[in-house]
């Protein structure tokens, strides 16, 4: 599945809170890691040649220290084989060009999602980074200094399914995943409700030749509830085929979004595992909506795989 594990960091604790969950995938999956810095490039204003302080040594000196750095994280990490390498350039593109080198390689990297006053967007980098990057991406949602402590024991992978074959498209990242790790799944299935569908329609009665009334989303919601469980057992199945030992699955009523937050929320240890893209329309999966509030407020590791 992965033939390698790349994690950028930029020298803060908050980026390191990802190296626990790397060094457990590392050694499960039995990958490499490769550890990368991307530095700023340093203005010309900087050096001063007539005092002997070239551009080019700063550079050098920056280099140096990155390398450092990522040498003495090596060092305090476990893994099957640890690299580490230091760029100069912008941030984002710096990363995806890493990860484009790499096309099998898992991307993790941490954002600060917590709600409150300093909360920001799922970070500004994680969240440019996440758009463009054609790799999976485990997003860890980190603390900062005076909040609780991250909690990187995992025991199961929560994975939301729509229905749609793009959705389904985690699957094989879940049941590597679980396999390796020993991790439990289970399946989630956001089921409408009567009065979704009443909403959908923008009116609770329509008289005349369609021949559907208020009554009628009853029963709309009880086949749609139907085919959702048929779907979901089939998907438990093929988990196991694909040597996934425990595997269950639940039925939610409501919307995709609060669905996975809650589940998340009411299981402990876990890893949301879910796609860019899911269902069209209305209940479309995207990454500015479903997965900022999934990461922001779950606090839970998130797994997205972009659709093909």
């Amino acid at each position: 599945m992965y033939d390698r594990i790349l994690v950028p960091l930029d020298g803060s604790p908050l980026a390191e809170q990802v190296l626990p969950y790397v060094s457990r995938i590392s050694l499960g999956m039995g990958v490499p890691v490769h550890l990368m810095q991307v530095l700023h490039p340093v203005n010309e204003e900087m050096a001063d040649p007539a005092h002997g302080l070239f551009k080019s040594s700063i550079d050098a000196g920056m280099h140096d220290q990155a390398i450092d750095y990522l040498d003495s994280v090596k060092r305090n990490m476990t893994g099957k084989e640890i690299t580490c390498h230091a760029v100069e350039g912008n941030v984002v593109s710096s990363i995806i060009e890493e990860s484009d080198k790499m096309p099998r390689a898992l991307v993790v990297m941490s954002t600060h999602g917590r709600s409150g006053v300093t909360r920001m967007l799922m970070g500004s980098i994680t969240d440019n980074i996440l758009h463009h990057i054609k790799n999976p991406m485990l997003i860890v949602c980190g603390h900062r200094e005076g909040e609780p402590e991250l909690d990187t024991n995992l025991e199961t992978i929560l994975v939301p399914l729509d229905g749609s074959p793009l959705a389904e498209q985690v699957l094989p990242h879940v049941a590597a995943l679980a396999n390796a790790l020993e991790l439990k799944v289970t399946l989630l299935r956001a089921v409408a409700t009567h009065d979704q569908f009443s909403a959908a329609t923008g009116v609770g009665r329509i008289d005349g030749a369609s021949g559907i009334h208020f009554q009628n989303f009853e029963a709309m919601a009880q086949t749609a509830g139907n085919q959702a469980l048929d779907y979901i057992e089939a998907q438990e199945a093929a988990l196991r085929r694909q040597g996934v030992a425990d595997v269950d699955h639940r039925m939610i009523p409501g919307g995709a979004a609060h669905v996975i937050v809650d589940a998340a929320l009411e299981t402990p240890d876990n890893l949301v595992a879910m796609t860019t893209h899911g269902r069209s329309g209305p209940a479309r999966w995207t990454l500015g909506s479903v997965t900022d509030r999934v990461v922001r407020r779950s606090g839970d590791p998130v797994l997205v795989v972009r659709t093909a």
